[in-house]
């Protein structure tokens, strides 16, 4: 070892600190709010289905029913679905605070058609969309729709006209189908349709009854082949809208450079 020199200045220590790493960005988050302006067009099927979609998946969703006549996606889904009420200011913070947290969870809303005013008209009054994007959170608006009706068309539109703010895609459910009607008629620029067949006949009770679960009726075989066939193909549906949102993302940032 080398001694040191006694005339030399003791050594001073140095305080290292590591570096803090960068804050990973967070990974982006949907909320799908699915919803018509029209009752009974199939809107919280449709949202049972996306929701059991994202549980076969491995994903752990987070749904909201804001049915206040009608809880049945929470009946239905009691491990994933919450009750959720626009009713006043305290339901609007508590819905609003779950919804803008980017907890990893997907998040799905049932939104009653008595409702869809007033969500919309929140969600611009409190510049939510605009908050979520800073977030890393992407609204995906599903609206069920239907052709030949006046009320479905011009609610479209106006949603549409904020398409900078949210995503619109278009749900065309089978069971809305009248003859005569032919497609509904959607701006220019629209997005495909997500089209889901109509549900197929089955016992009667099955998928009303308690414990009915889509995804299980994929895995199982429950029921009849013609309902293992129908789970299969709106599951595929979910991962096509998936993939071509993500493109169209991914096409949005190459128009940046």
């Amino acid at each position: 070892m080398f001694a040191r020199n006694p005339q030399e200045p003791a050594p001073v220590a140095v305080e290292v600190t590591a570096t803090e790493a960068p804050a990973a960005e967070p990974s982006r988050q949907p909320i799908f709010v699915v919803c018509s302006p029209r009752p009974r067009v199939g809107c919280t099927l449709i949202a049972r289905l996306l929701v059991e979609y994202l549980v076969n998946d491995g994903r752990r969703p987070l749904a909201f029913d804001v049915s206040p006549d009608d809880r049945a996606l929470a009946r239905h889904l009691p491990l994933q679905a919450v009750p959720a009420t626009l009713a006043d200011t305290r339901g609007e913070m508590a819905l609003f605070d779950r919804l803008i947290l980017n907890d990893g969870a997907p998040k799905v809303i049932d939104l009653a058609a008595d409702q869809f005013d007033r969500f919309f008209a929140v969600i611009g009054r409190i510049g939510f969309a605009g908050e979520a994007k800073l977030r890393s959170i992407d609204v995906v608006v599903l609206f069920v729709t239907l052709a030949g009706d006046r009320k479905c068309e011009q609610a479209y539109g106006r949603l549409f006209m904020r398409r900078g703010v949210f995503t619109v895609v278009p749900v065309v459910n089978a069971a809305n189908e009248r003859p005569g009607y032919g497609e509904p008629v959607l701006p220019d620029g629209s997005l495909p349709p997500l089209r889901i067949a109509r549900l197929p006949p089955s016992p009667a009770g099955l998928v009303d009854g308690p414990g009915f679960s889509f995804a299980e009726a994929l895995r199982r075989h429950v029921g009849e082949p013609a309902m293992h066939d129908w789970v299969a193909e709106a599951f595929l549906s979910f991962r096509d809208l998936e993939l071509r949102l993500q493109m169209a993302e991914f096409a949005d940032l190459f128009r940046l450079f």
